[in-house]
């Protein structure tokens, strides 16, 4: 009798259109892509979508997990295994379209107005090294609906937004494109795009599978056929 594939949970968060959860099910470009390279890898997972907070804990404490969508960066790399990078797109500032009063025109500015951040998130860091403060101009919180409320009510100026995700985003709060306006890029040569992670305890033969069964997927069409289900 041939054995039983291994079972390995993978966390997620509501991040569309990455990873969401439309009426119970689980969707997004890279969950898309995550789901077949489970099946390609002959590896059964199961998907649990958490606030980001909750899920990179768990995904650090459960030997059999991992997690997705995950920016790499230097002070993440020797935490887990790597498969990628999957899909990823730039990262603006935005305010809202009537306040004209706000206009940074380069990084060197952008930390004059306040701004809000999932707490542990990756842009954490690189938003306090560009010179955002906590308990200055920089809020924390658990889940990007709390901060895209409060920039939406004018309690904070500026809001974060990739090119791929704010649509989907604003969506969810009633808003269209023409609410908000793009000002300055946020650099992010420090991270090298968006990931799906492994716990260290997973046999490191299984990473090399997704890997491979990765590049198999990008040789086809790139992922165009991952992108095209979700862009319009």
């Amino acid at each position: 009798m041939c054995s039983a594939k291994p079972l390995i949970t993978i966390y997620t968060e509501q991040f569309p259109p990455y990873n969401f959860s439309n009426k119970g099910q689980f969707q997004g470009i890279n969950l898309d892509i995550t789901r077949t390279l489970c099946e390609r890898a002959q590896v059964e997972c199961k998907f649990e979508l958490l606030p980001w907070s909750r899920a990179y804990s768990l995904v650090q404490q459960n030997s059999f997990s991992g997690l997705v969508s995950t920016a790499r960066s230097a002070e993440r790399e020797a935490l887990f295994y790597w498969v990628g990078p999957l899909v990823s797109s730039r990262t603006f500032f935005y305010r809202l379209t009537g306040n004209t009063h706000i206009n940074p025109t380069n990084l060197t500015h952008v930390s004059d107005y306040s701004l809000g951040v999932v707490r542990g998130n990756v842009y954490e860091e690189l938003v306090e090294a560009i010179g955002f403060k906590e308990n200055k101009n920089l809020l924390k919180v658990a889940h990007h609906y709390e901060y895209m409320n409060l920039f939406f009510k004018n309690k904070i100026d500026l809001m974060l937004g990739s090119e791929l995700t704010l649509d989907y985003q604003l969506q969810q709060f009633g808003h269209g494109g023409k609410e908000v306006v793009k000002l300055v890029e946020l650099p992010v040569d420090a991270v090298k795009g968006n990931y799906l992670v492994f716990n260290k305890a997973i046999p490191i033969e299984i990473v090399e599978r997704f890997n491979q069964q990765l590049k198999l997927l990008k040789e086809q069409d790139n992922l165009a056929l991952y992108r095209n289900r979700y862009m319009k």
